[in-house]
Parts: C-alpha cells; structure tokens; sequence
C-alpha cells in the first residue's frame, strides 16, 4: 500500500464529513430565513429527541459491525447480521412510536409530533444506509463512501430547496429528512452487489452472537459518553448563565471542527489494527505496532501546528466568524485546544483497545470517569455552589466557560496512564517516546507566540491591530518548532516530504479518480 494511501483516505473521509457538515448548515440556514426560529428550533428539537432514542437502542452495534467487517469477516454476513439486529430495534421503536400515536386520539398528534416521527425516520433510515456504508469504510473505499454520501445529501438539499420555495411548511420540510438515507442506502446495495459482489446473506447463530459480544459493554459506555457530552453544556448554563453557555458553546464548535481531523484517521487506525489483531501472531502484533506509532507521528505532525494555529488565532478566529461580542469565547477555545492536543495522543490508544476486543475494560473506568467529571466540572466552574463554598472567588480571572473546557481536558487526561499500560501489556505498544518531541514542541510553539507577543507589546508584529498582528508571531513560533523537529526527531524531513505529496493536487485528483473507477 502506497504511504500516502492512508493519509489520503483519511483527507478525503474530512473532507466528505465537512462538506457534509456544511450542507445541513446550508439546510439549516434555509429553514431558518424561510421558515423562521420556532420551525428551526422544532427540528432541533426533533432531531435532539431522535438522537437520544437511537442512541439508547442502538449502543454498540454498529460499533460491532464495523469491527467484524475490518477482521475480514464475510460482508454479506455481516449485513444480515446488522440487518436483523437493526430490523428488531427498529420495530421496538415504531411500535413504541405507534403506541404514542394511538394515545393522541382522535385528533392526532400535533405539529411538533409529526415533525419528530419523519425526523426519527430520518434517523432509521440514516442508520440503514449506514449498515451498507460501513462496508466501504471497513475495506477502505473511501471514494464511493464519499460520492454516495455527498450525493445523497445533495439530493436531500435540493429537496427541500424545492418544498421551501413551492410548499413551504415545517411539516413538508421534515418529509424530506428520510430521503437522504433511503438514497444513501439503496446507492451503496447497488454499489456493493453490482461492483463488488457484496450481496446480504442470512446471519447464523455464531454471527449474532459475535455482534452481542462486542456490543455488550457499550450498554453502560454508551449512556456515559451521552451524559458527557452534555453535562458541561447543561452545567456551564445553569451555572454561569446563559451567556455563558453562548461562549462555551463556539469555543466547542470551532473545537470539534478541529477534533474531527482526529477522528477521520483514528477510523482507519481502528480499521486497520482490527484486521491485524484478528490473527494474533507475533509477525501480525509488530506489524501493528509499526503501522500504530507510524499513524500517530503522521497525527501528532499534523496536530501539534494545526492546534497551535487555533491557538494563537482564537480571538481573531472567534471574532471573525461570530462577531466581537462573543470574544470571551476564546479563552475557552485555547483550554480546548490543549484537549484536542491531549487527545490526539489518547484516543488512538482506547481505538487499539477496541481492536482488541477489550471494550469490557471500559465500563469500570468509564462509570469512575462519569464521578470525577462532574465533580471537575462542579470545581472549576466558579459559579457552582461547590466551588463557591470550597475554593471562593477565583484570585485570577477566571470564567464558567472556562472552567468548562478545563474539566474537559481533565476527562482526556484520566486516566490515561491506564490506557498506555493496557496496550502496552495486552499488544506491546507503551506510550509513544516521541510523543514528548511534539509535547514540549507544543509547549516551545506557545512560548515563542507569547514572549514575542508581551516582547513587542504596542508594537504589533507585522503592523496593525493585535487581531491582525498573530500571523506573524505564529509564523515565528513555527519556524522555530521546525528547527526543534528537524533536531530531535530523525523522522522530519520524511514527514515534511509526504506531506509535501499527500497535498499534491495532481495525485489527489488521481487518487479520486482511481477510487471511482474501483466504485
């Protein structure tokens, strides 16, 4: 396989999420000019509501079948399996759903009911699709992935373009929500049948029970990452106020964008050790440490400046985008950065841990994690009864969105240590020895940035307002981190050169053009 190979799927699978991401904002934007606030904020209502019942009945499975696809099970099993398995829960659902509908009476649900029943068919319909599109992560064609995702949201936009401009209604506009997974799912059957002879095939007693296996432990993960990922937003708000979570809220926006290059490689790194590690042998265990520290340099090289770069732009970045009002946010922003830079160290270890099959590991962990996140979150956001009475006023400036993004950093952290020994034990890879190279490099970026920043106070490098002035301070701080990599890591002048191809229009457009003739 090309080295490039990885990079390139890993750029093109962002690059299908962002542009995906950018036309439900397009979506949004629409309803919200058209329709106005109370038929948006009914959608994401619905779409929150839906969320939440997908996730409780489906906590793991899909989890399960992207692993058994990555060992190289058999793909027209494995989609039986997840079909039966998907056909059950969805039937629990619709039922429960059918039941509320017959509970409304003669009159019938309300608008908002109507809304959340095509929304949450939606939902059925994008995890359908995804039962088929998990194939083509799994064995890695990232091209057709892309096409038939980015076609199928195209479709669903221009659908509701038409019903906004000739019906326009909160109700027709939901209607349109399940057309882009029914596309997505009949384009990627056909796709799998007609070009790579993949067609479903009946699941068998050891298959479903392999998907339960796997699955189990996500029972328990799967609510706690929920809660998670809304406690700080919750708790920031009913803490701090409302303004409050109005900043928390763009200082994780711009941090998720950021994260998710992260997590467009860390697929792949899940895939790949998946298929190395359903083999065990001493040959097959080194060749995933090497593909496993390979692929977290080629991460750490691209996130260490990426994340510098948020950094030293998060004022003008957030004042740009939302306007000088929601400047405070940018104070959260840097405490996220340094989460992101955290994780994309961590995260790469708990995906080995699954392709391990060690998911039960985390239940444990994850219920203790849970506890110590809300106490994080109850200390450092100054604003909460605990902190007041336990620590008082903070001696420095110090803000409830802030605080928020500290405890998030917190939760990336612990307990770390625990998930370098496991890999370390169960697969011979301990914590990375460069990882530290790119740590304190991260560590010298910010340094640089800030003593020229206090060094050349009233006289803005580069001339102008400070706003404008961070281009060429962080311009400094790289080149100066450039210097530190080309010392002490011998590995630089690689990662510099196929950067230099994986960037290369010309083999990109060939690389693309390659996968849709393989599609």
């Amino acid at each position: 396989m090309p080295p490039q190979d990885l990079g390139r799927k890993s750029l093109l699978l962002l690059g299908s999420t962002w542009g995906g991401t950018a036309l439900a904002m397009l979506v949004s934007l629409l309803i919200a000019r058209l329709l106005g606030p109370a038929a948006l904020g009914g959608i994401g209502w619905s779409l929150g509501a839906a969320g939440l019942c997908m996730a409780a009945l489906l906590p793991g499975f899909a989890q399960a079948h992207l692993k058994r696809l990555a060992e190289g099970q058999d793909a027209g099993r494995c989609l039986g399996t997840m079909l039966v398995i998907q056909a059950g829960l969805s039937g629990v659902l619709l039922a429960a759903v059918g039941a509320g509908w017959a509970l409304a009476g003669a009159a019938g649900p309300s608008e908002l009911g109507l809304v959340f029943v095509l929304v949450l068919a939606s939902q059925v319909s994008a995890n359908l699709a995804d039962i088929f599109l998990k194939v083509f992560i799994a064995r890695e064609w990232v091209v057709g992935y892309s096409a038939i995702t980015l076609g199928a949201r195209v479709a669903r936009l221009l659908a509701t373009l038409a019903v906004l401009l000739w019906a326009p209604s909160v109700t027709a506009v939901a209607a349109t929500f399940p057309l882009e997974g029914a596309l997505a799912c009949a384009a990627a059957a056909l796709v799998l049948a007609r070009q790579h002879g993949v067609r479903t095939r009946p699941p068998t007693r050891e298959s479903l029970g392999g998907y339960w296996v796997y699955a189990r432990p996500f029972l328990v993960t799967t609510p706690l990452a929920l809660f998670q990922d809304s406690a700080d937003r919750f708790l920031v708000g009913h803490w701090a106020g409302l303004a409050a979570a109005g900043y928390y809220h763009v200082a994780r926006a711009l941090w998720e964008a950021l994260s998710s290059v992260i997590a467009a490689l860390a697929t792949f790194v899940f895939t790949r050790l998946s298929a190395l590690f359903a083999r065990r042998s001493e040959a097959t265990d080194a060749e995933a440490r090497r593909f496993f520290w390979g692929a977290l340099d080629k991460l750490l090289f691209v996130v260490t400046p990426l994340g510098f770069l948020f950094w030293a732009s998060a004022e003008a970045l957030v004042t740009l985008l939302y306007g000088a009002e929601f400047s405070p946010a940018a104070a959260a922003l840097r405490v996220l950065v340094l989460a992101a830079v955290a994780a994309a160290l961590v995260n790469p270890y708990t995906h080995a841990l699954y392709a391990l099959d060690e998911g039960a590991r985390f239940v444990p962990v994850n219920v203790l994690r849970a506890g110590v996140y809300l106490v994080a979150l109850a200390l450092l956001i100054p604003q909460s009864p605990v902190a007041a009475g336990v620590i008082g006023p903070p001696p420095w400036p110090w803000t409830g969105e802030a605080g928020a993004a500290a405890a998030r950093l917190f939760l990336v952290l612990f307990p770390a240590w625990v998930y370098f020994r496991w890999t370390r034990d169960l697969a011979g890879i301990p914590l990375y020895p460069r990882a530290w190279v790119y740590l304190g490099g991260f560590g010298l970026l910010l340094a640089v940035h800030h003593g020229l920043e206090l060094g050349l106070a009233g006289r803005a490098l580069g001339g102008g307002s400070p706003l404008r002035s961070w281009p060429g301070r962080a311009t400094v701080a790289l080149g100066v981190y450039l210097l530190l990599l080309l010392v002490a890591h011998g590995g630089t002048r690689d990662n510099l050169s196929y950067a230099a191809s994986l960037l290369s229009p010309r083999r990109f457009r060939d690389f693309i053009l390659t996968g849709l003739r393989r599609t």
